[in-house]
């Protein structure tokens, strides 16, 4: 019985040892993201008549209501832009009080230089059409993920990178 006990225990330290480490790699991930993109300049504005910036996302982009992805636009775009990057992410997962990793809801790339709007519940078809590459989520989906928070509010950033090249070729491995 004695054992029993101390295997449990021992159990429960290396269970709170991982969570913790967890945790601080979580952190460490999530505090060089925001450093590296405080450095970048910002020049491009990012617009969306689905969502307002700061406020909640409205039900029918997010899983509790059709789970169609939102209207983004942009504006103010280099001289030297030939291509962007559109990516939306969400540090709190799974709760803002304990955040362990973060969850990529969107990922598109190729959007030609001409494209400045990305209408909303777009279809792959649709993106397709206009060139435009989509990239696997979080879930290794090619698709719009909507946001399904398990616990809290949770922030979601939609970051457009603008590229001085017409077309990028990611690896097909898995880097997370």
């Amino acid at each position: 019985m004695k054992i029993i006990g101390i295997v449990l225990l021992a159990i429960l330290v290396l269970a709170a040892a991982g969570i913790g480490f967890s945790r601080m790699r979580a952190t460490k991930a999530r505090d060089a993201d925001q450093a590296y993109h405080a450095t970048l300049p910002k020049t491009v504005i990012l617009h969306s008549i689905s969502i307002s910036a700061g406020g909640d996302i409205p039900a029918s982009y997010t899983c509790k209501g059709e789970g169609v992805s939102p209207e983004i636009s942009w504006e103010g775009v280099p001289d030297n832009a030939r291509s962007y990057v559109l990516i939306a992410t969400d540090w709190d997962g799974p709760s803002p009080r304990f955040r362990l990793g973060r969850f990529t809801h969107w990922v598109l790339y190729n959007i030609p230089h001409g494209v400045h709007e990305i209408k909303s519940a777009v279809t792959t078809a649709e993106l397709n059409q206009e060139k435009i590459d989509v990239g696997n989520n979080s879930s290794a989906a090619a698709a719009y993920k909507p946001p399904c928070p398990p616990l809290g509010k949770h922030r979601y950033l939609f970051r457009l990178y603008v590229l001085d090249v017409a077309q990028i070729h990611p690896s097909s491995g898995d880097s997370d």
